[in-house]
């Protein structure tokens, strides 16, 4: 993965792919990213921080975890897989410690890249990155938007994904897909094959 830019503030900052034994570290970062819902009643219940290592593991074997590091420590993750032909966001946290820094964006770039890589691979015209998302919640909806997301359509990308954006629903908080796309230039698509 490439390395940051040479801004200061990112000098001891990098992305990296996880491993099992990153697990207790991505467990970390989850149950404190997490603690923002806690200050919404109907959404609490996603702060409660009773995860188990299985839903990490089950990240691990079936797509892909990067996290990013500062000063050689993981302070954020993004778990992705693929699905109904786009590159998923299964979920994306920085420790609460950490936030503000533009680290999540750090992630993202991973994630773009990958689904580019996935592109090429798969001579694809548009690489395609999906969630899903709580969109009224100012630091999820809005935050995505920032980066390049839409709101799209989940019945349009696939049955998976109409099934995700109901798995979360809750009295009150609107739930929706989200999808980044990003053409992938010709040439590209020819020199990779």
């Amino acid at each position: 993965m490439a390395a940051p830019s040479n801004n200061p503030s990112n000098r001891q900052r990098h992305n990296r792919t996880a491993s099992k034994l990153d697990i207790n570290h991505i467990w970390v970062i989850d149950s404190s990213a997490t603690k923002k819902f806690g200050s919404i009643p109907a959404l609490a219940d996603l702060a409660a921080g009773e995860e188990t290592t299985e839903k990490f593991e089950r990240w691990l074997e079936h797509g892909r975890v990067y996290l990013v590091e500062d000063k050689n420590r993981p302070v954020g993750f993004v778990a992705v897989h693929e699905v109904d032909d786009v590159l998923y966001i299964d979920e994306i946290g920085v420790h609460e410690n950490h936030q503000g820094r533009g680290l999540g964006a750090m992630l993202l770039e991973a994630v773009f890249q990958r689904a580019q890589e996935i592109a090429w691979e798969k001579n694809r015209e548009v690489a395609r990155v999906s969630l899903t998302t709580y969109p009224d919640v100012p630091w999820n909806g809005p935050w995505y938007k920032k980066h390049g997301f839409e709101e799209f359509d989940a019945e349009r990308i696939g049955p998976w994904h109409v099934d995700e954006v109901q798995y979360l629903a809750r009295p009150g908080y609107r739930r929706c897909c989200m999808l980044w796309e990003k053409r992938v230039v010709a040439d590209e698509l020819e020199n990779s094959g």
